[in-house]
């Protein structure tokens, strides 16, 4: 039977992370390191699955990262039926001339990728594949250790031509399968001043919780402008009835912050900056710590980066 995870525990966290190419086989994220579900003291779980409606959108699972060119010219000068890369994904089939849309499903021919683990860490090895002038050698390196998962994306341009892109997690959240609603709280180190998109949110000076969510999506967007001044980013997503959260803080500066959230998911996300000159590499990391307060009888815990 083909192993489909791996399991990194510690003394207090299991973390499922799924093999590359063994259940998520689709253009939009990265294949490496996806985190199917995190369970807390073997009894609070954190992560949810892609759903939008009836159907289950893009297939994003749990925490998924993904890679984003800076602009269309790459694909623009890509002929049809020709493949293109994608840092993360591989090398992707242009199937007409319309323009590149993110949500649409592209033919992937994926890049090789090789594995290593420990019983606390997992990482992923992706060589590059020259094409149209881009490659990208990337690893992707999973640890836990109590009740922190920390992972750690290092990227090397080994191609001739200069990588603009971002990066970002998207964090399906889901605290304890409970559905999103206004007892969820998101917290930031400074004024929550969102730019809606659709639907609403209920703020209070540095957080925010749910709303009514857009009666033609079923969904709420928002952007946050203030994110990029903040230097070395966090923040914290928790529910009110079970004490259960997640706190997650980045090593290096932000770019943007967008909000995105239906009754299946909340999904607060982090963007990254890459831009490499040939032979540059950028590391970066996000540490994500899992709590369940009410159950440690502390509830008036203060959130810093460390």
């Amino acid at each position: 039977m083909e192993t489909k995870a791996v399991v990194l525990q510690s003394d207090c966290l299991e973390v499922r992370v799924l093999l590359p190419g063994t259940e998520y086989r689709r253009s939009r994220y990265d294949w490496s390191g996806i985190v199917e579900q995190v369970t807390l003291n073997g009894r609070h779980t954190f992560l949810s699955r892609e759903r939008l409606g009836d159907g289950e959108g893009l297939g994003g699972i749990g925490l998924a990262g993904v890679f984003e060119w800076s602009d269309s010219a790459l694909y623009e000068e890509t002929a049809v039926a020709d493949v293109f890369p994608l840092i993360g994904v591989g090398l992707l089939r242009r199937p007409d001339s319309s323009p590149f849309f993110f949500a649409r499903e592209y033919a992937v021919r994926p890049f090789m990728r090789e594995s290593f683990q420990g019983e606390e860490y997992v990482e992923f090895h992706t060589f590059p594949s020259y094409c149209r002038g881009m490659a990208a050698e990337q690893w992707k390196r999973l640890q836990v250790k109590g009740d922190t998962l920390t992972i750690t994306n290092t990227v090397t341009n080994v191609g001739v031509r200069q990588i603009e892109a971002t990066e970002f997690c998207h964090n399906f959240f889901q605290l304890d399968q409970k559905p999103v609603d206004e007892r969820y709280r998101l917290e930031v180190p400074y004024p929550f001043i969102p730019e809606m998109r659709r639907g609403e949110l209920i703020v209070g000076g540095d957080y925010c919780r749910p709303g009514r969510f857009d009666a033609g999506t079923g969904s709420a967007a928002f952007v946050l402008r203030e994110a990029e001044k903040a230097g070395r980013h966090w923040m914290r997503l928790s529910h009110e009835e079970t004490g259960t959260g997640v706190w997650i803080g980045e090593d290096v500066p932000v770019s943007r912050f967008y909000g995105w959230s239906n009754v299946h998911a909340f999904c607060p996300e982090t963007f990254v900056t890459i831009s490499l000159k040939p032979g540059e590499t950028m590391r970066f990391s996000r540490t994500y710590r899992f709590t369940a307060e009410k159950e440690s009888g502390n509830t008036q815990r203060v959130y810093k980066m460390p």
